[in-house]
């Protein structure tokens, strides 16, 4: 052969190829775990209650719309008009407060479903401030309208996560409530006749809302002025919805975050209203809140794991040919695929054994049985102890590289990159007096097992 070392490195390089496969399977069914434990948070959350938006309170006022109605009689064979007066029920009115201060607490506490883990928490949210009363509604010279009973109406996306519901300012008990199909209300405070006050009355309120639920919670900033605050015992807040905080402080014991809003950024009254007829008032882009985010999540670490699988392929296989560069020892490709297997096989035992232990216990277990094998099993072929302590201690390197990357994602491309940047600096500087002409003969006459092979014919 005129180009063994060719061929050599297309072996290798075939042999890493065919370790994507079970690598993808792996990936695989990396992916169908993460959907079994989506599927069951989703189920719990069927059962119980999901993520919480909270809307209002805003003021309902019921419409009464008196009308003409005309039409024609005949009477001794001459027609006649005649008007009758009629009333009817028009839209229900929906007013924004003028002020609205919500001040919660949600302490997270874990579950579990078989090895599945769900967040939940237990909110209490004190919700004051005041609506200013509306003047009547608009007339025409067809027909007048006038409001008649007042609310206070309050929208829970998931009312079955509503534990107890009081209120401060009145005695009037609160209630389910639900103004039509498209309209639905969690909460209902009766407030009499409109009539009772005069426009640009300021009416306060005042409720204390307790909410088990899971994921996330949020409020919408329906008020002219709005002012939201939200803390917890949770250490990894996830801040989302239609407006950020202006204010927070994340640390080991839990987070604390402000949001301040007005009628000039959330849109006002016409926007709300809208809102509710539409019955997207509960939306999530429509409030400010928090979802529990999971940084360690093991089946999107596992799967990020995977990612750099080709990467430990390459770094062991750059290792074990630089070794059969400068010692001249040989190694079989079956030798190479064995080592790539452990190191897939390392990935499986990740996810496998995360969704029973901490992600960094489970990562350590896998990583040293996986180290302890390819050290042993490289001992012999190696020929030296020297070898394989340097295999052994590249093999724990790159093992514990990974982890840094997954740990610090948004420096694991610089991390990376320098991992291969120094791979390639080591071979070139242990190799630059190697004479690789002379190499790749000894690679045509040397046996497998490292023995010169007999001439052809001879």
């Amino acid at each position: 052969m005129r180009v063994p070392l060719l061929l050599r490195a297309v072996t290798i390089g075939v042999v890493a190829l065919a370790l994507l496969v079970p690598i993808s399977l792996i990936e695989g069914k990396i992916s169908e775990r993460k959907a079994r434990a989506e599927g069951v948070v989703a189920t719990f959350a069927a059962e119980t209650a999901g993520p919480e938006i909270v809307a209002g309170p805003f003021l309902a006022l019921t419409c009464e719309e008196t009308y003409i109605e005309e039409r024609e009689v005949k009477r001794e064979g001459r027609a006649e008009t005649i008007s009758e007066r009629k009333t009817r029920a028009c839209p229900t009115g929906y007013f924004p407060p003028r002020t609205l201060t919500v001040s919660g607490t949600m302490p997270v506490e874990s579950l579990h479903r078989g090895i599945y883990n769900i967040r939940t928490y237990r909110a209490k949210l004190d919700i004051a401030g005041e609506v200013e009363w509306p003047g009547p509604p608009s007339s025409t010279s067809y027909f007048s309208r006038t409001w008649k009973k007042a609310y206070y109406v309050i929208a829970v996306s998931d009312p079955r996560g509503i534990r107890s519901a009081t209120t401060s300012t009145s005695a009037s008990l609160l209630r389910s409530f639900d103004d039509g199909p498209d309209r639905p209300f969690a909460i209902q405070e009766e407030l009499g006749d409109y009539s009772a006050r005069k426009k640009g009355t300021s009416v306060p309120f005042g409720y204390r809302l307790e909410l088990a639920s899971t994921s996330g919670l949020h409020v919408a900033p329906i008020g002219d002025t709005t002012e939201i605050h939200i803390s917890s015992d949770w250490p990894h807040p996830s801040f989302g919805g239609g407006w950020s905080p202006v204010e927070r402080a994340v640390n080991e014991q839990g987070f604390k975050a402000t949001w301040r809003t007005t009628h000039l950024a959330t849109g006002g009254q016409a926007l709300w209203e809208k809102l509710v007829r539409e019955n997207k008032l509960t939306a999530p882009g429509n409030a400010a809140g928090v979802y529990l985010f999971d940084p360690v999540n093991v089946y999107a670490l596992s799967y990020r794991a995977t990612e750099y699988a080709f990467l430990f392929i390459l770094f062991t296989f750059a290792a074990l040919a630089l070794i059969e560069a400068l010692s001249g020892v040989r190694l079989h490709a079956i030798q190479y695929a064995l080592v790539g297997s452990a190191i897939a096989v390392f990935f499986l035992l990740l996810i496998a054994l995360s969704e029973h232990l901490r992600f960094s216990y489970s990562y350590a277990g896998a990583a040293a049985a996986c180290v302890l094998l390819m050290a042993a099993y490289l001992r012999h072929p190696l020929g030296s102890f020297g070898r394989a302590v340097a295999m052994t201690a590249l093999f724990a390197s790159l093992y514990g590289g990974l982890y840094v990357m997954l740990s610090s994602e948004d420096n694991a491309l610089l991390l990376g990159s320098l991992m291969v940047f120094a791979l390639l600096a080591i071979t070139m500087i242990a190799t630059r007096k190697l004479d690789w002409s002379d190499f790749s003969k000894r690679l045509a006459t040397r046996s497998p097992e490292g023995k010169p092979q007999p001439a052809a014919g001879g």
